[in-house]
């Protein structure tokens, strides 16, 4: 399938619309694939019915994930299944709310939560922005993987897929807001020999359709990730839009 090449400036909100934060999407992540692009989900595995099992099960699993880290390889396909770009990179969380999100290919930009503050730095631009956590979680539903806070999962409906994994089971997110930006997040894991959770890939669908799909390699939920990771610091010169 041969990749719509869109000027750089349309790809940077393009990407973080559909990756990470979609209710603050200024600029995003630009990023370059190695692997074949996920399953999207279908209309009919999208029907099963949510349930609370499916939630506890999802809930149970997150929570003996204390933190990970993993390099990533992302594609972004139109409602048409269309690639309109490709990607990798770098990730690493740790509970609660510290996130590590670096694109490394073609252009490098970081986004870091450092539990207080949501941060998005571009390089390219010269430019970092800064959200309120607080105020961006419930609309951030990758923020998921981070807490175990019940409110905070109050607000989604978890379906559980069977059989659509070849050795591993994936779940469906959805927020009950009908106004959400990001209509679908899934989450896909694999099954391991010492029953560890591994998680593979996870994808998200916004309102327009649009999937971004993120695949993961180098999975590693046993070395906990540095604390430095979860800290920005301003570079000298890069310019501040404060949106706390």
């Amino acid at each position: 399938m041969q990749i719509n090449y869109i000027k750089k400036s349309f790809f940077r909100p393009l990407a973080l619309t559909s990756v990470l934060v979609p209710a603050l999407a200024l600029f995003g992540t630009v990023a370059y694939a190695t692997q074949t692009p996920a399953e999207p989900i279908t209309t009919t595995t999208a029907l099963v019915s949510p349930s609370a099992e499916a939630k506890e099960h999802l809930m149970a699993k997150l929570s003996k994930l204390a933190f990970f880290s993993a390099e990533f390889s992302q594609n972004i396909l139109d409602a048409q299944g269309e690639i309109l770009q490709q990607g990798s990179g770098t990730i690493a969380i740790s509970k609660p709310n510290l996130v590590n999100w670096k694109t490394i290919t073609p252009d490098e930009t970081l986004i870091v939560s450092d539990g207080n503050t949501l941060w998005f730095y571009d390089p390219f631009i010269e430019q970092a922005s800064a959200y309120s956590l607080a105020k961006s979680i419930h609309n951030t539903p990758i923020l998921l993987l981070t807490s175990d806070e019940p409110q905070l999962w109050q607000q989604y409906n978890v379906i559980e897929q069977q059989g659509v994994v070849e050795s591993g089971l994936r779940f469906v997110v959805m927020p009950k807001d009908e106004n959400s930006q990001i209509k679908k997040l899934t989450l896909t894991f694999n099954d391991t020999e010492n029953n560890d959770v591994q998680l593979s890939e996870f994808s998200f669908q916004d309102a327009t359709g649009q999937i971004s799909q993120i695949s993961l390699s180098k999975f590693n939920s046993k070395t906990e990730p540095a604390d430095t990771l979860f800290n920005f610091s301003l570079p000298e010169g890069v310019r501040l839009e404060d949106k706390r």
